[in-house]
């Protein structure tokens, strides 16, 4: 194909840069409307000349690169791309892990990713929403690292390298997507949106702590387990990120953005005599090292959560509960987290090849067809927003100045007196969503800031009289309270799975649940899951609370592998999403717990060796 490895910067991009140092770069505007975009990637090389002083060899050489690709970049009666973009990731990720005192790694890994986006087409119909068979070196799969050092011609290589095979592939994947539109039927909906360009940038943010500063706390608190012979596994996590992104696409949009986070991860595992798997976590995420608690406080974390774990060992089972549940803190957020959430993200169902018709349907998302439908109570609101990075019950780390695709981050209300207004949209359209919120988040469509919120919330001790009042109004013993709802990252291992029937949503186990009696008490239960739960159950939720928390968490989707693939990126780029919910307690005036089915493992034969 007809693009060198290196070369100067197209004749446009150096008429452009000309202009820009004569002060001259207004004159692009007066351009014809078919020369618009060209003009506003011209225009994103007129930087200011502060910027200009201060910006890196890295972004230069992805606006030079994109300049001449979008000037040069066409394989002989083939489609030429009509919109490129150019993500890179520097990333220091710092990463200490401890058992039972003993430091099992400790490491500082960096790296510079680079992501390319090539769409061919038009934007009614180009390669993307599109879910092909894929082999073993897919976007999915490839990854492309970039040197370290600010080498601009090496960056420059790199980047027209992998131009070069994200651009075959598209046309390779549009082909096969029009093949497959001759035996499918299609939406009448366009597969790229419309923006204005924008520019946002900001400075990369200071280094995190050593790994030498964290090593000692991870071990100290793993050491804590050694005084529980109740616990059989645990483990202690740090890790520390930042994330700087540049990014730059053909339509003059260009931001340059960091995204540190801090936490600190607490999991510990044990089996009742029956040999029941029981786990339990201890989560912290801030912006900073420094943000996160102090010492005593994550402590006294630990010995509680190892105390509570080790009483559900001796606790009973529910065999099977229908009646009033009242979820309380962390455990209403990670049930909104898993069931709506996901539910709140316009996602279209892509076109793809035979073999996969059944698959590719059944990442439907019902809520496309609810729009204007009642989905919660009426008492009930949700917004979304990246805006803000606290209120009221504290910090809020979901949020940021623009999104993946460049958009600026903006408040969504979602939910209104109950009634679906929206969903949350990236640059790929559904039906009825044609513009971007702003949610584009890395690789995936993701929430940022989800908040609920209501005008009608009851005090803590109001909604406890709710509950005890529908329990009595049922002649029942008891009713449920959950404290801790599992999430899919909180695990020593995997083996621990939820169950679900076909077609229900897969909701983690009841981590901390209690029977709640008349007089007051509470007795845990040693297990318990959520059965034939979704979210219709939501419409009926009688009550919530008028204080709300603040929890942050990674927000898990089952259809990411299907939509990165559907999507024009090639290329990975860092994951790890976080979304931050403020909520309500919740109660539901109707739900069934159960005791988890299936058989379980043997519990050890020997004595935990610390405590023999």
């Amino acid at each position: 194909m007809n693009h060198r490895v290196v070369s100067p910067l197209s004749h446009r991009a150096a008429e452009a840069q000309r202009q820009c140092r004569g002060g001259r770069h207004r004159s692009f505007a007066t351009r014809r409307p078919a020369a618009l975009a060209t003009a506003a990637l011209l225009l994103s090389l007129c930087l200011p000349a502060q910027e200009a002083s201060a910006e890196s060899v890295v972004l230069r050489a992805m606006r030079d690169e994109l300049a001449r690709s979008t000037e040069e970049l066409k394989l002989a009666q083939m489609d030429k791309p009509y919109f490129l973009a150019y993500r890179i990731d520097d990333s220091t990720v710092l990463d200490a892990e401890a058992r039972f005192g003993a430091l099992t790694s400790a490491l500082t890994n960096r790296s510079r990713l680079l992501s390319v986006e090539v769409r061919v087409g038009d934007a009614s119909l180009d390669n993307t929403n599109f879910l092909p068979i894929q082999t073993w070196g897919s976007p999915l799969t490839r990854s492309f690292g970039l040197p370290l050092e600010d080498d601009y011609q090496e960056i420059r290589r790199q980047i027209w390298l992998a131009t070069d095979l994200a651009y075959k592939h598209a046309l390779e994947t549009f082909a096969k997507k029009r093949a497959a539109l001759q035996t499918n039927t299609r939406e009448e909906v366009p597969d790229f949106t419309t923006e204005q360009p924008h520019t946002s940038h900001s400075e990369a943010l200071a280094e995190q702590p050593s790994i030498d500063e964290v090593k000692p706390l991870v071990q100290d608190l793993a050491a804590l387990f050694k005084e529980m012979p109740a616990i059989h596994e645990s483990a202690v996590g740090a890790r520390v990120v930042n994330v700087h992104s540049r990014y730059v696409n053909s339509e003059g949009t260009s931001f340059t953005q960091s995204q540190p986070t801090a936490s600190l991860r607490v999991l510990a595992k044990t089996q009742a005599p029956d040999g029941t798997v029981l786990q339990d976590f201890e989560l912290f995420y801030e912006r900073s090292w420094q943000d996160l608690p102090g010492r005593e406080a994550l402590e006294r974390s630990v010995r509680s959560m190892g105390a509570s774990l080790a009483a559900r060992r001796e606790a009973e089972f529910v065999e099977l509960y229908n009646g009033p549940v009242l979820f309380e803190g962390q455990a209403a957020a990670a049930l909104f987290a898993q069931v709506i959430a996901p539910r709140l993200l316009a996602v279209r169902v892509p076109i793809s090849d035979q073999r996969l018709r059944g698959y590719a349907a059944s990442l439907r998302n019902p809520f496309v067809d609810k729009i204007g439908a009642r989905v919660l109570p009426r008492s009930l609101d949700v917004r979304d927003d990246p805006t803000i990075d606290h209120n009221d019950a504290g910090p809020l780390l979901g949020g940021y100045a623009v999104d993946g695709d460049g958009v600026p981050a903006q408040e969504t209300t979602l939910i209104e007196r109950g009634v679906l207004r929206t969903l949350l949209a990236a640059r790929n359209p559904s039906t009825g969503i044609t513009t971007s919120t702003g949610n584009q988040r890395g690789e995936m469509l993701m929430p940022s800031n989800l908040l609920v919120s209501t005008e009608r919330g009851l005090s803590s001790d109001a909604m406890r009289e709710e509950l005890m009042a529908l329990v009595a109004e049922r002649d029942a013993e008891f009713g449920i309270v959950v404290r801790r709802l599992g999430l899919p990252f909180a695990k020593i291992d995997g083996s621990d799975r939820p169950s679900s029937g076909r077609g229900e949503i897969a909701i983690e186990r009841l981590t901390r649940a209690y029977k709640v009696y008349a007089d007051g008490r509470e007795e845990p239960i040693r297990k318990a899951e959520l059965s034939g739960f979704g979210e219709a159950s939501f419409r009926d939720i009688v009550a919530v609370s008028q204080a709300v928390s603040n929890h942050t968490l990674e927000l898990f989707l089952t259809s990411a592998y299907a939509l990165r693939q559907a999507s024009a990126r090639y290329g990975t780029t860092p994951g790890r999403t976080l979304v931050s919910l403020s909520i309500p307690d919740l109660l539901f005036e109707e739900a069934s717990v159960r005791k988890p089915p299936g058989n379980v493992p043997r519990p050890p034969l020997a004595a935990h060796p610390f405590f023999e």
